[in-house]
């Protein structure tokens, strides 16, 4: 048994959040028909690099789906569409606010007629405000939210993050508000519209950092990789290498000035606590980076050891060669009928009594188009041939 096994999801989703979304539902069980249209989703030419013909961006998040391919600007594809979501428990889409209202396939329409379902939109700025009708990357996302102020060194340009965090925390949020509206429909009986926001999410995962500002008042800086709240935190040069410490407490500090020969820092007036060392964070880096320069990082992690978080800065080669990341199925690989054995990162669910599953690797351009129509609409082979003739369907 999987946790989503019922439920039927219909991803009318492009590029990152939308397919990150469906793709979670799909590792949870639910059976995802991915819509794309005749050029296909934008990923699949994002590249280098590229295997089988697939794009590297494309095959991260459309595993445990079916792929089809429909024509929205012809009435056949359209009828088709609908009648596809009048099958579906849930239906997820990123088009820019109202344009699916155009093709009557907004949620007021289909939900009329299918009022279980569960319609989720995905957009950059959401269905509301001012901002509505501007499309968002989640470039100029992080930039408009704040995230790229306070991410990069205290001197030099505000950076985004290395990956499309705005993207990837507004799929999470959009599978956190679906799962809940399932939930609220085995009470009620009814589905209901969800409105996710890239902006919304990027806002949302500011945390700390916002609640810092909303109580003080004062704007944040970029403090690189050190922490606005927590002295030592951060990387530090050694001999040969970068290395990561975190010491959250007092009592880190402690067992750290004694590793490093320093017994009476954690005496200091100007280090005891933590709100002294933020106070003092210039005295006291400037006194860690030559100890910590003594040594070579694979000696200060040795011993330093378990007694409180330190770590290497791995690179990506390093990072799936750790026995950690295949014990704990983060590096899987599946079938592809063009790449053959086909490397993803895993999912992070762990679940014993319903564990995840990887059924159906991403899928080629319209590979299902004639099976999901004939299964789920009971089309004929001559109906859809003559549809694929058509242009309405490929």
């Amino acid at each position: 048994m999987q946790p989503l096994q019922n439920i039927r999801v219909l991803d009318l989703s492009r590029v990152l959040a939308g397919p990150y979304c469906t793709m979670v539902l799909g590792d949870l069980g639910a059976e995802v028909v991915k819509v794309e249209p005749p050029e296909g989703d934008e990923t699949r030419g994002w590249g280098p690099p590229f295997a089988g013909g697939e794009s590297a961006y494309y095959l991260c998040v459309n595993r445990n789906k079916r792929g089809i391919v429909v024509n929205l600007k012809t009435e056949e594809g359209k009828a088709i569409l609908r009648d596809l979501a009048l099958h579906s428990d849930v239906l997820v889409e990123n088009f820019r606010p109202g344009t699916l209202k155009k093709f009557g396939l907004d949620f007021e329409t289909l939900s009329k007629q299918n009022p279980q379902l569960v319609y989720c939109s995905i957009s950059g700025f959401g269905q509301t405000g001012p901002l509505r009708d501007k499309p968002g990357y989640d470039f100029m996302i992080q930039a408009m939210g704040g995230i790229m102020s306070i991410t990069g060194e205290p001197e030099g340009e505000p950076m985004k993050v290395g990956v499309a965090a705005a993207d990837l925390f507004a799929g999470q949020n959009a599978v956190i508000a679906i799962l809940a509206a399932l939930q609220a429909r085995t009470v009620t009986g009814k589905g209901q519209y969800l409105d996710i926001a890239l902006f919304d999410s990027q806002l949302g995962w500011l945390a700390n950092t916002a609640s810092n500002f909303l109580i003080s008042g004062k704007l944040p800086g970029r403090y690189g990789n050190a922490h606005a709240n927590i002295v030592p935190y951060q990387s530090f040069q050694a001999k040969d290498d970068w290395f990561v410490i975190a010491v959250g407490n007092d009592r880190h500090f402690e067992v750290l000035c004694r590793l490093i020969g320093k017994p009476e820092w954690s005496a200091d007036v100007r280090f005891a606590t933590n709100a002294a060392r933020v106070e003092n964070r210039e005295a006291l880096i400037s006194l860690l980076k030559p100890v910590f320069a003594s040594k070579t990082a694979a000696e200060w992690l040795s011993l330093i050891g378990d007694q409180f978080p330190c770590g290497p800065i791995n690179n990506f080669e390093q990072v799936f060669a750790m026995p950690h990341v295949r014990e704990r199925e983060m590096l899987i690989t599946m079938e592809h009928p063009t790449i053959g054995s086909l490397p993803l990162v895993g999912s992070p669910l762990k679940m014993e009594g319903t564990p995840i599953s990887y059924r159906l690797p991403p899928p080629l351009m319209g590979e299902h188009t004639k099976e999901v129509l004939k299964e789920m609409l009971g089309f004929s082979d001559e109906k859809v041939a003559a549809l694929t003739r058509d242009g309405c369907v490929k």
